[in-house]
């Protein structure tokens, strides 16, 4: 920086600015530094439909993504997630504890989705009878209440493993015709195994749920933190009950065919929140 100061002004006016350009070079480089203590950085996942990213600020920053609290564990990760049909881009927004202000935007890219045909459902499986639509309201009520936790663990920031082995039969965002009949798209893996194999949990958490729904027959709801949340449908059995506290890799039930199903399969689900996301993009493909 260059500085100019005329001989002809008076003695204050020169001392005034010359304080000023010297305050000016002591303040820059600490602005600088504290910008570079408060990057926003993805540490796991990509901002795509479906996605879950893992990002990483300084520790002790006070986030928000679109105006809303974010969540963080004491070393400064949070989760952000896109739904099935996201678009819009959003803001992350840090402010580290020494007062530096980071913003970051996140736009989802795009997917295409295939569609899928199951013929042979029992008609009351695809439009239900009128006496069961109070059941299929108290069941949505009651998934919607176990994802909706926002538990201070964090097992949501390690890999994640496949719950079960086999034939990947259905994948997250296939538009489903079923007898015929379009309906909703559909959210999870589905991976067809013999009835009674081992589902595992794909990692640690807390049991939230365990019930009998009428669509998705035996269903287990995992917490693993922050809002991200693991489920399991049309189990056989279950080995666990809502409280349990489970490692990854810890048997929770068997492949089975509950509820709306024309076979033995797991379909698995991951959450955050109300947003529904691939977890195939967590655990990429199926090992032989």
């Amino acid at each position: 920086m260059m500085l100019f100061i005329k001989s002809n002004w008076p003695s204050e006016v020169r001392s005034a600015v010359m304080k000023a350009a010297f305050l000016m070079v002591l303040l820059c480089p600490i602005a600088s530094a504290q910008s570079d203590t408060n990057v926003i950085e993805i540490v796991k996942g990509q901002a795509i439909q479906g996605g879950l990213i893992l990002i990483k600020t300084a520790p002790g920053s006070r986030l928000t993504l679109d105006d809303a609290p974010l969540m963080a564990t004491q070393d400064g990760i949070a989760v952000i997630g896109f739904h099935r049909d996201d678009t819009a881009p959003v803001v992350v927004v840090a402010t580290a504890p020494d007062g530096a202000v980071t913003r970051r935007e996140f736009t989802p890219q795009t997917r295409s989705y295939e569609e899928q045909r199951i013929e042979g459902l029992p008609p009351k499986m695809v439009t239900p009878p009128d006496e069961v639509v109070a059941r299929i309201k108290r069941d949505r009520e009651m998934v919607v209440m176990a994802r909706s936790a926002a538990t201070p663990i964090a097992h949501f920031t390690g890999d994640f493993a496949w719950p079960a082995q086999g034939i990947i039969t259905g994948v997250y965002g296939s538009r489903r015709i079923l007898n015929g009949k379009p309906r909703s798209p559909h959210y999870g893996i589905d991976i067809a195994a013999p009835k009674g194999s081992p589902v595992i949990a794909p990692q640690g958490g807390i049991i939230r749920m365990v019930a009998d729904l009428y669509f998705t027959g035996w269903t287990v709801i995992i917490d693993h933190g922050h809002g991200v949340s693991s489920t399991f449908l049309h189990l056989e059995d279950t080995a666990v009950i809502p409280g349990d506290q489970v490692n990854k890799g810890q048997v929770i039930g068997t492949v089975g065919s509950t509820g709306r199903s024309t076979g033995p399969h797991l379909d698995w689900r991951i959450n955050l929140f109300g947003k529904r996301l691939d977890p195939q993009l967590l655990v990429g493909e199926m090992p032989q």
